[in-house]
């Protein structure tokens, strides 16, 4: 009768499972990495930052990767020190992410910082009149009107000829006050930045109807800055091609609201 030869037994089993395990976990490394979206930079002083979150998960939910963002703050410490010098933006973009989400540019004369170029636009915003009733047109305001504004800021200029002439300008020191003088009603209406106005109602619980100011220097779009690098096209035509299709399906306009899309 022959023998019957039994299998061998497996002697160090522990060396199979690890192998097994680093195989596998390889793999979901390599998936991981497959994965992993670009990196973006949102700056935690604008007051945009919510809508450059939501646009960027969007978009990353979209496409079926992960963005990593990165929070910069130029209200303090390196960034706000960085943030004065002209190639801030070009550093940011080559050195720390993709994409510097949350750049305005003046409809109609889009300048940039240098060493960066710009998406596609994906929001509508500038300054605004606002007020307890619904605000006509800056053209359209009765002489004398009480018109409040944030010092140094564009709509100061808009007092000394033209339509603004005949109006009485109110300025102070931030968004808050001017709001404050309104609720006192020691004005009319407030020329403000948009994306200020929006933050402040939003924190105070405010209400106020606003129109777009058309006037010089008034209207803006927002933009993501990126490096005119191989990989930092790359990046943004992914970004277009993304914006694209959210603009179409109807969801760019739910994410931005309440400002307008271009």
């Amino acid at each position: 009768m022959a023998e019957r030869r039994h299998p061998r037994p497996l002697r160090r089993p522990g060396l199979l499972r690890a192998a097994l395990a680093g195989i596998v976990l390889a793999a979901c490394g390599i998936a991981s990495a497959r994965a992993a979206g670009p990196t973006v930079c949102i700056d935690r002083a604008n007051p945009m930052q919510r809508v450059d979150r939501a646009l960027t998960a969007a978009i990353g939910r979209l496409d079926g990767v992960a963005p990593r963002i990165v929070s910069i703050d130029t209200r303090d410490g390196t960034d706000a020190l960085n943030a004065k010098k002209p190639r801030f933006f070009s550093m940011l973009a080559r050195q720390r992410c993709d994409l510097v989400m949350g750049f305005p540019v003046e409809t109609g004369d889009p300048a940039l910082p240098p060493g960066v170029a710009a998406t596609h636009p994906y929001v509508k915003t500038g300054f605004v009149i606002a007020g307890e009733a619904p605000p006509p047109a800056f053209s359209r305001l009765a002489p004398g009107t009480q018109v409040g504004v944030v010092y140094l800021t564009v709509p100061t200029t808009y007092f000394g000829a033209g339509p603004g002439a005949r109006l009485a300008e109110h300025q102070y020191s931030t968004p808050a006050h001017v709001l404050a003088a309104l609720k006192r009603h020691e004005i009319a209406y407030a020329l403000l930045w948009q994306p200020l106005l929006e933050q402040a109602l939003a924190r105070d619980g405010m209400h106020l109807h606003q129109r777009p100011l058309r006037q010089p220097h008034a209207n803006w779009s927002v933009v993501a800055l990126y490096a005119p690098t191989a990989s930092g096209r790359a990046a943004a035509r992914r970004f277009d091609a993304a914006l694209a299709h959210l603009a179409k399906d109807g969801t760019l306009a739910r994410l931005v609201a309440p400002y307008h899309t271009p």
